[in-house]
């Protein structure tokens, strides 16, 4: 019906899109009632809902024009993969009613609801074209259209009372319209199949859909229940309104795929065939047309609304709302390079900070009486006047955790170093020793200033830096006394926690979680011991937070909104005397996070961990491309698959048991084999080339120490005890394919390097420094090239390069360098076939959201 340019709106330097209509349709139209007709579909605003900004003629031609969006079109995710995870698909949903509901409040029908005009940008869905096919109509008339062969409406989603012609058309044409891309998000087919477009109309008008639940049974009754009602043939047998259907796909919006929610106990994930349907349903409400509020009657909470407080292009992270709720402290940029920012809440300039200090500053949090702000940079604690001046250091200048805590007083701040918390003054002098913990971080001070929150391990989901930001491995939250003491456990094992922060009454936690799928909002009661009283409470669904902040009253809640988007990416290493390779290959292109990647000797199959399902489990895949095929399917997180030198096995590390553990399967992952299962974390496995042994690295056992150990199979084909390599504090090892060495990356206080030590044990040698090549070393890999072992490194502003050194010395040689700004690696891995490096890239994307909270009688 129209050509689309991409343009630039030279007044304002900004790209938008232009539809051009055919001449011929053109010349049929009245311009001015066209024109009004855009005039009025233009004042639709609203966050779903892709605006009209211009109509006009020139020579001839008729146009609108609208802003250019990134991201891709729900037609062109479909045609990627088929039918959408059902949680995805109810979000989706809920976003194109909710700009329904908007649209049909202001006198808009839509008349043309499919893929094609449903784009997909961020973690949003937005309608497009609104307004246009009425405008067409209006200006030119139906039959005139039809005799042009112009459709208001595409004959697959098109309502029966179109297809009939009917005058009367009203907003009830888009929920039947709704149905008919449900059902296509759902069984990935459309409700009738095989047909003509005619066939197809009067297919619309005389044949009852198939139910939903035929072509996709993990569908709930429930969902299938409100698809079909929208797919009656009556428009009085519909649902009545958008905001009726909005409601009801609220209450179903839960990563359960339709299914009620209930107050859960964070135990591990139950398979979806043992999930009850609960029988009191709490109150749903519209939270921004994003995520529903659904809270047992012990809530202290509810939800009233949301407003987007920042919106440029990158990371906005770290959340910290003023004691007055009025102001907001944030760290924006790209990683590695972070700058601390503040700013009003209700708008106006943007101040940065923490100016005059290099490296990546972090974590802000306001003082008490609102002067002060504390921050991380360069692994020491910082205030700053709130609205300008300079960084002072704070307390003994050492290399500290992450997220430190001011006392309700603000005369104090708790902090981490390493596996400790201390506390010191918050104008200087000695610190004292609180709590031994297992790597604590991301502190928080409860009001009354008796217990201190905090989260235990995995403190790379908040603070990664640039190498493994965004870590999707599990860990805990406890509670301390102020006064020291034995800590106390706040969450069941097995999920990702973070971002502690207490209500204003001290007696509940909210945090960030995704033990229910995705990244919520999470509310936890507890006794005055700090333990938990009853199970959490879920507050949202499908809100991707990262970190929250409170206000001190209570009534104000800032949160971050995290989408990373990870795939595997591949680089050819040039020839000798070549400059290093710039340019990389994308091999996967979809919305997950993956976090290590293998290659079979000969480059013919990768295999990768995605969270592309939910939880993170392995796939392969060929390198010349093709679908992913899903290999484990086991409810916790597996990661890190290396191939055997046969291609026969895959070796992984997984979190089955509450710490990570080595396991093997063979090709098309059945024949499950554990190999290690010690209460601690084994981790980065690789087989020897005759696939008998295991090699990882073992981290901090008091029995043996952090080191490089290797299991072998017995002769009944069982794994056994594994004997130590070193105990140096070396990371991802990896056999070399003539089985002699295994190579290993050392990460330490003083220089990082790459090490190469003989399998029988001895002293490693150092093949090359960080030194020597201006930036951190932190991973290896080897290929069938058994002469080298290649290894990557990240310089101080974030840019990684890959190398190769010589097994038997010399200097080592640049073979790629990944500058691009717009996607940077976050994690370390990588893998290679000796002729092409493997590896993954990030574009990462947040901004900072503010809800509004009121507290319930």
């Amino acid at each position: 019906m129209s050509r689309v340019f991409v343009a630039v709106e030279t007044e304002l330097d900004r790209q938008i899109v232009i539809k051009v209509l055919p001449p011929d349709l053109a010349a049929g139209l009245n311009v001015e009632r066209f024109r009004r007709e855009i005039q009025l579909a233009a004042k639709l605003q609203h966050p779903h809902i892709v605006p009209l900004l211009s109509a006009g003629a020139k020579d001839g031609l008729l146009y609108f024009t609208m802003p250019l969006i990134s991201g891709e079109s729900l037609r062109t995710r479909l045609t990627r993969q088929r039918e959408l995870p059902v949680h995805d698909a109810i979000r989706i949903l809920r976003d194109v009613v909710d700009a329904l509901a908007y649209a049909h409040a202001n006198g808009v029908v839509h008349r043309d609801i499919k893929p094609d005009n449903v784009l997909l940008s961020g973690h949003h869905a937005v309608v497009t074209d609104f307004g246009v096919a009425k405008a067409l109509a209006n200006s030119t008339g139906s039959s005139t259209l039809t005799s042009m062969g112009v459709a208001l409406g595409t004959p697959a989603y098109m309502s029966p009372e179109q297809a009939a012609a009917d005058p009367n058309v009203d907003h009830r044409a888009d929920i039947y319209s709704v149905g008919a891309l449900a059902y296509e998000l759902l069984t990935g087919r459309q409700v009738f199949v095989g047909m003509t477009p005619q066939q197809m109309l009067s297919a619309h008008m005389t044949q009852a859909a198939e139910p939903l639940s035929k072509h996709r049974s993990a569908v709930s009754p429930a969902l299938d229940q409100v698809i079909m009602r929208c797919l009656e043939k009556k428009p009085a047998d519909r649902w009545q309104s958008a905001e009726q259907l909005l409601s009801q796909l609220e209450v179903l919006a839960t990563p359960s795929g339709g299914m009620t929610p209930q107050p859960m106990v964070p135990v591990r994930l139950m398979r979806r065939s043992n999930w009850k349907i609960v029988a009191a349903l709490a109150a749903a409400a519209v939270i921004g047309g994003l995520w529903w509020n659904a809270r047992s009657r012990e809530s202290a909470i509810a939800i009233v609304s949301t407003l987007q407080v920042t919106n440029t292009p990158g990371l906005e992270l770290d959340p910290a709302l003023s004691p007055d709720g009025q102001s907001l402290a944030y760290s924006a940029g790209m990683p590695g390079r972070m700058r601390i920012h503040v700013r009003q809440i209700a708008g106006g300039r943007v101040l940065e900070l923490s100016t005059g200090l290099s490296g990546e500053h972090r974590l802000p949090q306001w003082s008490p009486d609102g002067s002060k702000v504390l921050f991380h940079a360069r692994g020491r604690m910082y205030t700053v006047p709130a609205f300008g001046g300079a960084p002072a250091v704070v307390g003994e200048g050492g290399a500290l955790g992450v997220g430190a805590a001011w006392s309700p007083d603000g005369q104090r701040i708790a902090y981490s170093r390493e596996d400790t918390i201390w506390v010191t003054g918050a104008n200087g002098g000695p610190s004292q020793f609180l709590l031994m913990h297992r790597t604590p971080h991301s502190l928080a001070w409860s009001p009354d200033g008796k217990r201190i929150a905090f989260v235990s391990e995995n403190p790379q989901f908040a603070y990664g830096g640039t190498a493994a930001f965004g870590n999707l491995g599990p860990n805990s939250m406890w509670t301390v006394a102020a006064s020291g003491g034995s800590a106390v456990r706040v969450t069941a094992p097995g999920f990702l926690y973070a971002s502690p922060v207490w209500t204003s009454d001290s007696r509940s936690l909210l945090y960030v979680s995704n033990s229910g799928g995705s990244r919520d909002l999470y509310e936890q009661t507890l006794a005055s011991n700090g333990s938990p009283r009853g199970g959490p409470r879920r507050l949202t669904t499908g809100l991707g937070a990262h970190g929250i902040s409170i206000s001190r009253d209570g009534t104000r809640l800032a949160y971050s909104v995290l989408q990373y988007r990870t795939n595997v990416f591949a680089a050819a290493i040039p020839a000798a005397n070549r400059p290093a390779a710039t340019s990389v290959v994308a091999l996967t292109d979809e919305n997950q996070a993956v976090e290590g990647v293998g290659i079979t000797p000969d480059g013919a199959w990768l295999v990768f961990d995605s969270n592309r399902g939910g939880n993170s489990d392995i796939y392969k895949m060929r390198t010349t491309g093709g679908e992913p095929i899903q290999l484990t399917k086991d409810s916790a997180d597996d990661f890190i698959p290396q191939w055997s030198r046969d291609g026969s096995q895959i070796v992984f590390h997984s979190w089955r048991n509450n710490n990570r553990d080595v396991y093997t399967m063979n090709l098309d992952g059945g024949d499950v084999s554990q190999v290690t299962a010690d209460t601690l974390h084994d981790m980065y496995p690789d087989f020897s080339p005759d696939g008998d042994r295991v090699v990882f690295h073992h981290l901090a056992s008091t029995r043996q120490g952090a080191g490089i150990l290797i299991s072998a199979r017995d002769a009944s084909r069982r794994w056994g005890r594994e004997h130590v390599v070193t105990l140096e504090n070396g990371t991802v090892p990896r056999w070399t394919h003539d089985g002699r060495y295994i190579a290993f990356a050392s990460i330490g206080r003083d220089d990082d390097f790459v090490g190469i030590i003989d399998t029988a044990g001895g002293k490693s040698r150092k093949l090359a420094t960080s030194r020597e090549v201006g930036a951190r070393v932190n991973s290896v890999a080897v290929g069938p090239d058994t002469s080298v072992v290649y290894f990557r490194a990240v310089d101080s502003t974030g840019v990684n390069t890959f190398y190769s050194v010589g097994i038997a010395g010399g200097r080592p040689r640049l073979l790629a360098r990944l500058d691009d700004p717009r996607r940077r690696p976050r994690r370390h891995e990588f893998a290679t076939d000796s002729k092409r490096l493997y590896f993954t890239m990030s574009e990462d994307e947040s901004d900072i959201w503010v809800m509004e909270l009121r507290k319930r009688q």
